[in-house]
């Protein structure tokens, strides 16, 4: 497009200089309470990030809480389960009941916790003809192979993809703590990878990787409340900024348009 292109261009115009700055001022607003949100949620992440550094590493304990943090093999902590996939010839293997998840289902959670959907699934036989293993509900589905580390919990049955790694907490382990924990982690996963083309992390490796935790389960259980509540609060403060760029998008096309014109 050039200057001559633009220059012939059509565009709806208020008649007033006025009423242009009006409509000005009303989607300046929009960005500033945009920004406001974009501003307070950088914040609150950035505290979240702050108390997972303190609380998971035990360098803050909570009130009540005193003793010796003690370390532990992730194999003490949960059953760890790996994924498979049926074979894609085999149309009897699809399309059936059993929820199965692949990375991309934990990408489109977006930084959620909690999995409860995916985009495909498999039948009872392409269950029992694959390596994919059912993992209970309140269980810790991870990635284990290429992005290592992102991880949900299933809030329903699911199985999972050969990219996976998934954690079935042991009764005395509480399941968001160690999810939290886990989250924290990513580096050290990625370490054990090291000079592979192709990062991948086996259940050996995991099973024998060593984490410091609460003795007890009632700490670790009120340290995850902490960071849920926040989780709470972040996930409110993202709805609402969703919600003002949507208004500030309505606004745009029916002020700029002069469908809607101010009083």
């Amino acid at each position: 497009m050039n200057c001559g292109d633009l220059e012939k261009f059509l565009i709806p115009l208020p008649p007033t200089k006025a009423e242009q700055e009006a409509i000005a001022e009303a989607l300046s607003d929009a960005d500033t309470l945009i920004e406001s949100l974009e501003q307070l949620l950088a914040k609150k992440r950035h505290i979240k990030q702050g108390a997972m550094q303190k609380l998971l590493t035990g360098k803050k304990r909570l009130p009540g809480f005193s003793g010796e943090w003690k370390v532990m093999r992730l194999g003490e902590l949960a059953d760890i389960r790996s994924g498979g996939t049926p074979s894609t010839a085999q149309s009897a293997f699809w399309d059936g009941d059993i929820l199965w998840c692949t990375p991309t289902d934990i990408t489109a959670l977006d930084g959620h916790k909690y999995l409860q959907e995916t985009n495909r699934r498999i039948t009872q036989d392409g269950l029992k003809n694959s390596s994919a293993e059912m993992i209970p509900p309140q269980s810790i589905v991870m990635t284990s192979r290429a992005t290592i580390g992102e991880c949900a919990i299933n809030t329903v049955p699911v199985s999972t993809n050969q990219g996976f790694k998934n954690f079935v907490t042991y009764e005395f382990c509480d399941t968001e703590f160690l999810y939290y924990l886990l989250m924290t982690q990513k580096q050290g996963f990625v370490s054990l990878c090291g000079g592979s083309t192709f990062l991948e992390i086996g259940k050996t490796q995991l099973i024998g990787y060593e984490v410091r935790l609460p003795e007890t389960k009632r700490e670790q259980t009120a340290i995850a409340a902490i960071l849920s509540d926040m989780d709470t609060d972040i996930a409110m403060l993202e709805a609402k900024l969703a919600k003002a760029r949507a208004l500030k998008q309505g606004m745009m096309q029916e002020l700029l348009t002069g469908r809607i014109r101010l009083v």
